[in-house]
């Protein structure tokens, strides 16, 4: 099998390519950090690298709500320029009346503040902020290929992905773990009863994996599925458990919320586990205590 990978080295593109190339799969590397001429955004850019391919895995995107919310026009140029790209990339590219599969990377960002939880695929989407509407926008376009063009796509939405030392260390977990270690206040934007759930990279990873044996061996030709663990948390609770793990002299505490954030969110992995295979092995305790181990001797 030969697979484009388009935000190869990205969080968690570098892990899946790993993973992949350890399954003796091809894999393509595709990412504008290696190579500025390696840009979704340019479409042909994307035409020179996918003759011969099985797929595409798309997770290359501006990929960070704060980061979209104050750079709203990269956001959509990347986010929605990089997948109608790849799409038309792939439709273009037809051998024996097969086209390349696609696997679209996208967000629990698309479902906004659902006033139902947890979420599952048919629960209604209505993204809240630029990056979630971005993720939409390139879910809506994936469908449209599906059906307009027969296009084989799966949309797999990625819900609060996490780790230590590989991870941007200014997300949540890594961030609460090294204000711990440093003896720092815990910041929560909001009032700590925010709830979430946390999906430890290497089960992501392996929830992509799961996706590309399926989109192989199916007939279907879209499909979406939730990648989390559906095992909520709350902000508060967690800035507690890392104070307590990292034995820190740590307080929480609380400023502002951001108007543009999800407060509350986690989703019902059923289908994913039922269809792919995906089995979350990793608990988020002891998720953070990998993370911890990780990330000893980065604190300042």
């Amino acid at each position: 099998m030969k697979i484009l990978l388009t935000g190869s080295s990205g969080f968690i593109g570098s892990a899946l390519k790993r993973l992949l190339e350890e399954k003796r799969i091809e894999v393509i590397s595709f990412d504008i950090k290696d190579n500025p001429l390696e840009d979704v955004r340019v479409f042909s850019a994307l035409q020179s690298k996918i003759l011969g391919i099985n797929g595409i895995i798309h997770l290359a995107a501006v990929s960070r709500v704060k980061i979209a919310h104050e750079n709203p026009l990269e956001c959509v140029n990347t986010n929605i320029g990089g997948i109608i790209n790849v799409l038309e990339s792939a439709r273009l590219i037809c051998t024996d009346n097969i086209y390349p599969w696609v696997i679209f990377g996208s967000s629990r960002e698309v479902y906004g503040e659902s006033p139902t939880l947890p979420v599952n695929e048919s629960t209604t989407r209505k993204a809240i902020n630029v990056y979630g509407v971005s993720k939409l926008s390139g879910e809506e376009l994936c469908k449209v290929y599906s059906e307009n063009y027969g296009l084989k796509v799966r949309v797999l939405r990625f819900s609060n992905v996490y780790t230590g030392k590989n991870d941007h260390l200014d997300r949540v977990i890594p961030k609460f773990i090294l204000q711990a270690f440093n003896e720092e206040d815990l910041i929560i934007n909001g009032t700590g009863e925010e709830i979430f759930d946390f999906t430890y990279i290497t089960d992501t990873i392996q929830g992509i994996l799961g996706c590309v044996q399926e989109i192989e061996s199916r007939n279907l030709l879209f499909d979406d599925f939730n990648i989390s663990t559906g095992v909520p948390i709350s902000l508060k609770q967690l800035a507690d458990i890392i104070i307590k793990k990292t034995r820190s002299k740590s307080t929480v505490e609380f400023t502002k919320s951001r108007s543009y954030d999800v407060n509350k969110f986690y989703a019902n992995p059923s289908k994913a586990k039922k269809i792919l295979g995906f089995l979350p092995k990793i608990t988020l305790e002891e998720g953070i205590d990998l993370s911890i181990a990780e990330l000893k001797g980065k604190s300042s």
